[in-house]
C-alpha cells in the first residue's frame, strides 16, 4: 500500500498541477480603516484569541519559512484540532501566506492567502485558500460547506476589531 502511495505521489508532483486536484474559496471584506491598522491586528498573533471566532491560539514569527502552530476553534470555543503550517510568503502590511499539510503534500495541502489591498473606503480584506492534492477533490464538499463560513466569520470579526 505504502509503495502505491508512494508511486501516486511521485507522479502527482511530476505531472502539472490539474484543475481537478485544485480548490479554492475565496472571500472579501472591506474595512473602513487603514491596511495599516488591519495589518497590525493580523500580526498581533496573540490577539488573535480576542477576536477570531475560528482560532483559539495561534503561535510563531512572522517570517518566511518559519512555523505558525495553530489551535482551532470548535463549535463550543474550546480548543478544537490543531496544525502547523509554514510561511510562504510575507509582504509588509500587503500579504502573508502559509501553508499546511496532511501527511505529505501530494495527498493534501491547502495554502492561506491573505492580502490587504488599500481602497477609497479603506482595506479591501482577502482571505484565499487553495487546496491541492489527491484528497481535495474528496474533501472537497465538507471544506466548501465549513471553511466558507468559517472565513466569512473571521472576516467580520476582523473587519469589527478594526473600525472599533
Amino acid at each position: 500500500m505504502v509503495g502505491v502511495l508512494f508511486l501516486i505521489g511521485w507522479k502527482f508532483l511530476l505531472a502539472p498541477q490539474r484543475a481537478g486536484n485544485m480548490r479554492e474559496i475565496k472571500t472579501e471584506i472591506q474595512i473602513s480603516s487603514d491596511p495599516d491598522k488591519v495589518w497590525g491586528i493580523l500580526t498581533d498573533l496573540p490577539g488573535w484569541a480576542n477576536w477570531n471566532p475560528i482560532v483559539n491560539k495561534i503561535e510563531g514569527d512572522l517570517e518566511v519559512g518559519a512555523i505558525l502552530s495553530i489551535t482551532m476553534s470548535d463549535a463550543k470555543g474550546n480548543d478544537g484540532k490543531s496544525y502547523r503550517s509554514v510561511i510562504t510568503a510575507m509582504d509588509e502590511e500587503k500579504r502573508f501566506t502559509f501553508i499546511g499539510t496532511m501527511m505529505a503534500k501530494f495527498i493534501f495541502s491547502v495554502e492561506r492567502i491573505i492580502e490587504l489591498e488599500n481602497s477609497q473606503k479603506g482595506t479591501l480584506f482577502t482571505q484565499r485558500e487553495i487546496y491541492t492534492g489527491l484528497m481535495a477533490s474528496i474533501f472537497w464538499k465538507k471544506l466548501n460547506e465549513y471553511a466558507l463560513p468559517m472565513l466569512n466569520s473571521m472576516n467580520k470579526a476582523l473587519k469589527d476589531k478594526a473600525e472599533s
